[in-house]
C-alpha cells in the first residue's frame, strides 16, 4: 500500500491581545460559608490562574465568518444555484456546514482552539445592596412597615489581555468535497451531469482568492480514499495543490486580521506563527516551535485517487 506523503496538515499558534471581556459564560457561582447549597465556589477559591479568561472557540468562529454567519438560513435544497452558491463560498469550503432539511453537510477542515488569556489581570468583587425598613401608608392613616429588598452579586472585570491559542487546518478535509449520500456526507445533491458545473463554480471562487495560481476543481463518480480494502469510492470534486494553497492562505489571512468588539472590551490577533506539516507529528507547534516549517517544503499530501 502505497503512503500518503506531503503535508497533511497546516498547524498554526496564535497571539491575540485586548482589553476587557470579550466573550463571558456568566458570573461566577460562590458559597456563604458553605451553608447556601445554591451556591457552587468560595470567595477564596477564585484564582485567574487557574481558571483563566478564555474566548470560547465558538465565538471565534462566528467572528471569523461573520460575514456570511446568517447565510446557511437562506438554504434551498430544491435550487441547485442556491447550494452551489453555498458550495462555492468560505462558508462552504472552509467554515462547513448542515442543511437542517436535507442534511446535506461540508465538515470544516479548520480546527481552533479556545483563546486562553496568560495575563490573569482578573478582579473579582462581592457587592451587596441592602435596602432600609419602608414604611407603607394605611388606608385608616396609619403606617405600616415592610422590610426592603437585599441582595448579593458578584462583578468581574479585566484589563488588559494576552491570549495564546492553536488550530489546524486538515488538508484531507479540505481537499475533497463528498457529492455522495454513501458515506453520509453528502454536501449537496446532483443530478447526472451537475457534478462539472459545480466543480466549475468552485473552481471560479478559488480563482479569485488568488490570480496568480492555477486551482482546478474536478469532478469524478468514483472517488477512492487511498488504503482502503475494497476501493469502493464515490461522486465528489478534488481540488489540486494550488486550489488548496489559495484556500489556506486565504483562511491564514482571515485569522490574522481578526479582532472583535463586544461594548467596551475588545480583542485582536497580533501575530501567527505557521507551521506547514509534513510530519507524521500532529500539532508539532506544541511541543517544539523550532521543528515547524513556515512554508511549504512539499506539495499537499492526495488522499485520493480515481478509479
Amino acid at each position: 500500500m502505497e503512503k500518503v506523503t506531503g503535508i497533511k496538515s497546516v498547524d498554526f499558534k496564535i497571539i491575540a491581545l485586548g482589553h476587557g471581556v470579550v466573550n463571558w459564560n456568566g458570573p461566577t457561582a460562590l458559597s456563604s460559608n458553605g451553608k447556601n447549597l445554591e451556591y457552587k465556589k468560595d470567595v477564596t477559591d477564585i484564582n485567574f490562574e487557574k481558571n483563566p479568561l478564555y474566548i470560547s472557540q465558538n465565538c471565534v468562529r462566528h467572528h471569523l465568518f461573520r460575514s456570511q454567519a446568517f447565510d446557511i438560513h437562506y438554504a434551498n435544497k430544491s435550487k441547485l444555484d442556491n447550494l452551489i452558491q453555498i458550495l462555492a463560498s468560505e462558508t462552504g469550503l472552509i467554515r462547513g456546514y448542515v442543511i437542517p432539511n436535507s442534511q446535506n453537510k461540508r465538515t470544516s477542515p479548520l480546527l481552533i482552539e479556545d483563546f486562553v488569556d496568560e495575563l490573569h489581570n482578573g478582579n473579582y468583587e462581592q457587592l451587596s445592596n441592602a435596602s432600609s425598613v419602608e414604611e407603607i401608608p394605611k388606608p385608616d392613616g396609619t403606617v405600616g412597615y415592610k422590610r426592603g429588598e437585599n441582595s448579593i452579586f458578584s462583578k468581574t472585570t479585566f484589563g488588559d489581555t494576552r491570549y495564546k491559542s492553536y488550530g489546524s487546518i486538515s488538508i484531507e478535509q479540505l481537499q475533497f468535497i463528498s457529492l455522495d449520500k454513501k458515506f453520509d456526507r453528502e454536501a449537496m445533491q446532483i443530478k447526472q451531469g451537475q457534478g462539472e458545473e459545480v466543480a466549475q463554480e468552485i473552481q471560479s471562487f478559488i480563482k479569485s482568492l488568488n490570480s496568480n495560481l492555477k486551482p482546478v476543481a474536478t469532478f469524478h463518480e468514483n472517488y477512492v480514499r487511498s488504503g482502503t480494502i475494497f476501493e469502493e469510492g464515490e461522486n465528489g470534486i478534488l481540488l489540486n495543490n494550488d486550489a488548496i494553497q489559495a484556500l489556506v492562505e486565504y483562511t491564514l489571512t482571515l485569522i490574522s486580521e481578526l479582532s472583535i468588539r463586544q461594548a467596551k472590551s475588545y480583542m485582536y490577533v497580533d501575530s501567527i506563527t505557521v507551521d506547514y506539516n509534513d510530519s507524521k507529528k500532529m500539532m508539532r507547534i506544541k511541543r517544539d516551535e523550532s521543528s515547524v516549517s513556515g512554508t511549504p517544503e512539499s506539495d499537499f499530501a492526495n488522499y485520493f485517487y480515481t478509479k
